[in-house]
């Protein structure tokens, strides 16, 4: 799947490349959460790790700048053929493809089937969504939602997070990769 439309078409930092050479024993609980400095190349990492794991994906960002980050990221550094993007890439989720990039405010409204104003706390960008009678799971079930990525997971409002909870619970066997600058306040960094 994945394989076929999506190929690094850079250089991998030598933290990267140590991640990605144990990713599988990283990966063998279903879940990979990376901590890094912002610019480091946590976005570049997510997406070859979605890759690698190769089925269809849903990556949640925090803002509308940072979703559209990640789409022109894919079509810059990995689409094989950009010009195909609409085929592989959405930013609805009432039309997911292979990949699917919206914002955390985006899957809350959709959990709460509300028709709703999403903004950016950063910019003056500004999307009206409709998710009145739209069964966000039945969904994602139907496509086969098999890889979650939470990006800047940290930055999420508290109902957002009840949501995604929500969420997660319907896709037991979803695989989540977590990327963030600011690590677990109950966690130890092992290096």
């Amino acid at each position: 799947m994945l394989y076929n439309i999506l190929q690094f078409n850079g250089q991998w930092r030598s933290y990267q490349k140590r991640v990605l050479d144990h990713f599988d024993s990283h990966i063998n609980d279903k879940k990979i959460h990376i901590v890094a400095a912002p610019g480091s190349g946590k976005t570049t990492l997510g997406i070859e790790l979605i890759k690698r794991l190769n089925k269809t994906a849903l990556i949640l960002a925090p803002s509308i700048t940072i979703r559209e980050q990640w789409v022109q990221r894919i079509c810059d550094a990995f689409l094989l053929q950009p010009e195909r993007k609409d085929q592989y890439i959405s930013q609805d989720l009432r039309q997911p493809k292979l990949i699917t990039v919206v914002t955390y405010q985006a899957l809350h409204s959709a959990m709460t089937q509300k028709q709703e104003e999403l903004s950016d706390d950063d910019t003056s960008i500004k999307e009206i969504v409709d998710f009145q009678n739209f069964d966000c799971i039945s969904c994602f079930k139907e496509c086969h939602l098999h890889t979650l990525c939470l990006d800047e997971c940290h930055h999420l409002r508290n109902e957002w997070w009840k949501s995604l909870e929500l969420f997660k619970k319907a896709f037991p066997d979803l695989y989540t990769i977590s990327l963030t600058a600011t690590p677990p306040y109950d966690e130890t960094l092992q290096m």
